[in-house]
């Protein structure tokens, strides 16, 4: 009685561990360490229960009962912890009980092939068979549970999001009805397909999956290329504006003796008025040949020159206010991709529209950095699941892609709303 408590409480914390490993990647030491306490905290408990269950002996219904009631406070305390989307936790439960069901049949095998036969007085047996395939195939364990999760637009998909994460919990249910009854599965046929079934279903899984992750490695592959493509695009139209600049800089420096003459004339002749104006005149020509200075990192501050001139060359007013400190923690290439494409997509939609209007805020107040765009638009926008919104058309899109790219790198806080024909989006990070 003592070993079967002990045995099934070490079956459970290995479900939770194998529940543990699809979450891990994305889960703080701090957080990892609190599951783990909680886990075997709770473990003492479930031993204690354990025990009062098989307090009349090791019986098939005592077993039953344990073994698939007993793993619920471990998912709630999993849960509770993680706090990942409800739908994933449900799916990643699912294979995993398909797995453990797996073992267990398997160890069921092993020990009719031992003893001729299974009994209660096997029990115990099974169970270690159980831990002994369990640590056994711990590296395939590994591997298959840590990339277990499919994309995360599936769950974002309200369409698909349930049906995907009940699949693996329905057919574990189909696995198991002919055996809810108190008695073991008799003949070996049976004894087979307890076993083939899931396997052959975590092998479609598998390949499926792995044909996913290629089509979704291809996309962000070539969504990378686009923004490369961009980058450099604007890189160029910087140099150009660059040496367009040099090249007027140069053109005055050889007036430049003609102009202190011209002033020195109408300085003699007395016409003060006139010197002013023509200071005036040569000081504007001076300034539109500069590129504007708006903060102190080169890159940002060429991603707002580019764009905002090109903003002047459709018409269109840009109102900005910039403070940003000399020095951030983020990757100044990454904040200027993220705000080239922001702003292309605001200059985009106000050169269709008829206020042509866009503002800009960047700054930094007590280590936290924003962002907030605006621009009128008024056509529909398709929005997405995850907030955002959306386009089919080829090509375009870039603007929130790298938005969700950028997002997920700084775990930015992302609002996005649109009222009264103002498209507005906010965007707030820690720095």
């Amino acid at each position: 009685m003592i070993f079967m408590a002990a045995a099934l409480t070490t079956v459970q914390l290995s479900s939770a561990y194998l529940r543990f490993l699809p979450f891990k990647k994305n889960l703080s030491e701090e957080k990892i360490f609190r599951l783990a306490k909680s886990l075997v905290l709770w473990s003492f408990c479930g031993l204690a229960i354990n025990f009062f269950v098989f307090a009349d002996g090791v019986t098939y219904r005592a077993f039953k009962t344990s073994f698939l009631v007993s793993w619920l406070p471990y998912f709630l305390i999993s849960v509770a912890i993680i706090r990942k989307k409800f739908p994933q936790h449900v799916f990643v439960l699912g294979m995993q009980m398909l797995w453990c069901f797996t073992l267990h049949a398997a160890a069921g095998m092993a020990v009719a092939l031992l003893h001729g036969n299974m009994a209660e007085k096997f029990l115990p047996l099974q169970a270690t068979f159980y831990l002994i395939f369990f640590v056994a195939l711990l590296p395939v364990e590994l591997k298959f549970f840590t990339n277990l999760l499919p994309t995360e637009k599936i769950f974002e998909n309200k369409s698909l999001r349930w049906p995907v994460a009940l699949l693996p919990m329905m057919i574990f249910f189909a696995a198991t009805i002919s055996i809810a009854e108190v008695t073991f599965f008799s003949a070996w046929r049976q004894k087979f397909s307890h076993v083939v079934l899931p396997i052959c279903f975590f092998l479609i899984y598998s390949s499926l999956s792995s044909a996913t992750r290629q089509v979704e490695e291809k996309n962000s592959r070539e969504q990378k290329n686009r923004l490369l493509r961009r980058q450099t695009e604007s890189m160029s139209e910087h140099n150009a504006l660059m040496t367009k600049s040099q090249a007027e800089v140069a053109a005055l420096k050889k007036d430049l003796a003609e102009n202190f003459l011209a002033t020195e004339k109408f300085l003699a002749a007395g016409e003060i008025s006139e010197a002013m104006n023509f200071i005036r005149r040569q000081t504007k020509i001076l300034d539109s040949t500069r590129v504007k200075t708006f903060c102190r990192s080169p890159l940002i501050n060429a991603a707002l020159s580019i764009y905002f001139r090109r903003a002047e060359k459709f018409g269109i007013k840009v109102e900005h206010k910039i403070d940003l400190p000399k020095k951030i923690s983020t990757d100044e290439s990454d904040l200027a991709v993220l705000v080239s494409n922001l702003l292309e997509n605001a200059i985009a939609a106000s050169r269709k529209n008829p206020d042509k209007k866009i503002s800009l805020i960047m700054k930094n107040s007590g280590g936290q950095n924003v962002l907030e765009l605006e621009n009128f638009f008024d056509r529909p926008i398709k929005i997405g699941e995850n907030g955002l919104p959306y386009t089919t058309t080829i090509g375009h899109g870039l603007g929130m892609t790298s938005l969700e790219f950028f997002a997920k790198k700084y775990d930015a806080f992302v609002d996005f709303s649109c009222e009264e024909k103002i498209v507005r989006v906010s965007l707030y990070w820690n720095d």
